[in-house]
């Protein structure tokens, strides 16, 4: 129930954000060269970031709260990834992080799809995690936060620098 819930919240956010369905340019994946369709394709570099969240998220909760069953703790996650997607696309929140109007990295929002797909690629980082040790998940979520900076210049830790005025 709450799955279904966080789900048709984050869809009616995004509706009244006006927020496009996905981008015109068929294609599913942005690749790195084309920064453009970032956040408007379902799946882009970013992506990573988010199954990183939810593979970090479900071992700490696992960790907290290890009697919770497995429904339970992904609907703990998929709530937690509604938060941060509406978090994530609220008009000061975009602002917060400062990107100049030329900037090829700006970002202006999710499209509805990349939304729906972030909170995806949070359920499959969970579901890879928790067969893995903590140690080990922490260890891929640094090593995936470093590809994703040199690869496209820009991840989670660059973005809080950014917007906490670094």
């Amino acid at each position: 129930m709450f799955i279904l819930l966080a789900l048709a919240t984050k869809l009616a956010f995004l509706t009244v954000l006006q927020r496009p369905l996905g981008c015109d340019c068929a294609q599913i994946w942005a690749l790195p060269g084309d920064v453009r369709l970032n956040s408007r394709t379902m799946l882009d570099p970013y992506s990573l970031l988010h199954v990183i969240f939810g593979a970090v998220l479900v071992k700490l909760v696992r960790w907290k709260r290890p009697d919770w069953p497995f429904w339970t703790l992904m609907a703990a996650l998929i709530v937690s990834s509604t938060i941060w997607e509406v978090a994530e696309n609220l008009p000061a929140s975009i602002a917060l992080f400062g990107y100049s109007a030329g900037d090829p990295l700006a970002y202006h929002g999710d499209s509805i799809s990349n939304s729906i797909m972030d909170t995806l690629v949070a359920v499959l980082g969970a579901l890879l995690a928790l067969p893995l040790s903590g140690w080990l998940v922490g260890l891929g979520a640094l090593g995936g936060e470093v590809l994703l900076s040199a690869w496209v210049g820009d991840g989670f830790l660059i973005s809080l620098w950014r917007a906490f005025g670094g």
